[in-house]
């Protein structure tokens, strides 16, 4: 990083990222200004804020592109600008070379997250947080409409990405349920059943799953009914691009390669045993 706006711009790029892993929306903006008065008035690095259980959560972030560690007057100053701005702004402080003796615990006195670049997340790190929040099964997820069944990592006992799938010979790849009851109960049926688990699959998660089926061509099986009393399923036979049709909230445009996809799922895959 070359310069102070190049870094600011990553800080960004970083708190975007973050904060949207599931679809949030969450606004973060670059050099904000919040005027005062007349006359008086403040910039703001990176600004971004939320509504969490109906209260308003604002925060601001200082970044320091400086060939030298920070001093504790720059903390104060940075102090006294949020202090200005409003009592309820968070503050973040971001040095790249660190902090120079003091500095830090001014700025815990004040409440400031203190932090160096080395605390921030890699591009890397950032793709994959994104890649498992979208494909990778999470406990206390709703589904938004759907519910599937995952397979689990036989040691860990934890999902590993797969979804459970009917036989090469099925007209259908895999079932999505749209009652989390009638996915448990078909769980019964299956010989396997301590190897699955049913999971609720949310917007953010059906785009993943969508992104991915879409390049295949997927021919999934909608279930509307509860099983029979054998556990046979009664499948609606559909596709992929109806899904992402007639179910996303906000349809994604079809992938035109799948070979950087699938070789990061295999990876994090691998990784996660």
């Amino acid at each position: 990083m070359k310069d102070g706006a190049s870094f600011e711009s990553y800080v960004h790029f970083v708190y975007q990222s973050i904060l949207n892993l599931r679809g949030e929306r969450i606004q973060v903006s670059k050099n904000t200004k919040f005027r005062i008065s007349e006359r008086e008035s403040y910039e703001i690095d990176i600004y971004y804020e939320f509504l969490h259980a109906g209260v308003r959560h604002r925060v601001a972030i200082e970044c320091k592109d400086w060939n030298k560690p920070v001093d504790q007057g720059q903390v104060l100053l940075f102090h006294q600008k949020i202090k200005n701005i409003g009592d309820e702004l968070v503050g973040v402080f971001i040095s790249r070379k660190g902090y120079q003796s003091g500095a830090i615990e001014v700025g815990d006195r004040h409440g400031i997250l203190m932090l160096k670049e080395q605390d921030l997340p890699t591009l890397g790190q950032l793709l994959g947080q994104r890649i498992l929040a979208a494909f990778i099964p999470e406990e206390n997820c709703m589904g938004e409409p759907f519910w599937y069944i995952a397979v689990l990592d036989k040691r860990e006992q934890a999902p590993d990405g797969d979804f459970y799938a009917f036989p090469e010979s099925f007209p259908v790849k895999l079932p999505l349920f749209i009652s989390k009851k009638h996915a448990e109960d078909y769980l019964e049926f299956l010989p396997n059943k301590n190897e699955l688990k049913v999971y609720g699959m949310p917007q953010y998660k059906l785009r993943g799953f969508l992104a991915s089926a879409l390049l295949r061509n997927m021919p999934i099986g909608l279930v509307i009914d509860p099983p029979e009393a054998d556990g046979k399923l009664l499948l609606h036979a559909t596709d992929a691009e109806s899904i992402n049709r007639d179910f996303l909230m906000e349809p994604i445009i079809r992938p035109a390669a799948s070979k950087g996809l699938h070789r990061w799922l295999a990876m994090l895959r691998r990784n996660r045993r």
